[in-house]
Parts: structure tokens; C-alpha cells; sequence
């Protein structure tokens, strides 16, 4: 997958979890752990090509 698309999944996620919290459907706790979820997968994507390159 190419960081255009890794982008674009990463973003469409956190407007699902601000969706997810503005209508109440998840709780600040809820939305924070899966945020830090999103964003360390995200994080981690990003350190292996960074990586990758070096190499």
C-alpha cells in the first residue's frame, strides 16, 4: 500500500471515530485508546519505511 493510501485509511478513521464520539456511540476513553491505536499502527507503518529505505 502506498503512503497516499495509507493516508487516506489513517484519516478516514479518525473521522469515524470523531463521528463515533460526537453522536455518543463511544466514549472519550473508548475514542482516545482507539486513536492511540490508529495513529501508533500508522507511526509504525511509517518507522518500518523509514527503515526499509535506509537499508
Amino acid at each position: 500500500m502506498d503512503d497516499d493510501k495509507k493516508r487516506e485509511l489513517f484519516l478516514h478513521q479518525k473521522e469515524t471515530l470523531d463521528k463515533f464520539l460526537s453522536t455518543g456511540a463511544i466514549s472519550q476513553a473508548q475514542y482516545d485508546k482507539s486513536y492511540g491505536i490508529v495513529s501508533h499502527h500508522s507511526a509504525i507503518s511509517n518507522i518500518s519505511r523509514s527503515l526499509t529505505k535506509v537499508s
